[in-house]
C-alpha cells in the first residue's frame, strides 16, 4: 500500500511541476488568448477594380455593393505572407460591412479610381493578419449606409 501512496504523490509533484513549467511560472497571471496584437503600417493606394451589387444581406436595410480593388504599396512589403501585387481584395467598412449606394455616391467610388490606402500587416498577436485601412472614410460612415 505505500508504494501505491508514493506513486501517487509522485505523479501529483509530477503533474503539479509540469504544469508551472508549461505556464511560465504566471500562476497567478491573467492569460490573453491570442495576445495584443501589433500591426505594421504600408502606405499606398487601392485601385477599384470592380463594384458589383450583391443580394441584401440579413440585418441590411438597404441594398450592398460587392467593392474589390487591387493595393499598390509606397514601399516594399517585407512580410511573405502580405504580398498583395496582382491580387484583388473587397473593400469592407470596419472590416465586415459592405458599402451601400450612398456610400460610393458620397466617396464617388467608381471603377479605375484610385484612393489612399493603408495595409496593416500583423507583426505580434494571433489577429487578423491583414487589415486595409482608407484614412479618408469619417467614422459616422462606418457602416457605409
Amino acid at each position: 500500500m505505500g508504494k501505491a501512496i508514493l506513486k501517487s504523490v509522485s505523479f501529483v509533484v509530477l503533474f503539479t511541476f509540469t504544469f508551472i513549467v508549461c505556464s511560465g511560472g504566471k500562476l497567478g497571471a491573467e492569460h490573453i488568448v491570442g495576445g495584443e496584437c501589433q500591426y505594421k503600417q504600408y502606405q499606398g493606394c487601392a485601385q477599384i477594380v470592380s463594384i458589383t451589387p450583391i443580394d441584401r444581406p440579413a440585418g441590411y436595410s438597404s441594398n450592398r455593393y460587392e467593392v474589390k480593388f487591387r493595393f499598390t504599396p509606397n514601399q516594399k512589403i517585407e512580410e511573405p505572407f502580405a504580398q498583395a501585387e496582382g491580387r484583388e481584395f473587397l473593400l469592407l467598412l470596419n472590416h465586415i460591412y459592405y458599402p451601400g449606394l450612398n456610400f460610393l455616391e458620397k466617396y464617388d467610388i467608381k471603377v479605375g479610381k484610385f484612393l489612399d490606402c493603408n495595409l496593416k500587416v500583423i507583426v505580434r498577436g494571433t489577429c487578423t493578419p491583414m487589415l486595409f485601412d482608407f484614412p479618408f472614410i469619417a467614422p459616422e460612415d462606418a457602416k457605409g449606409n
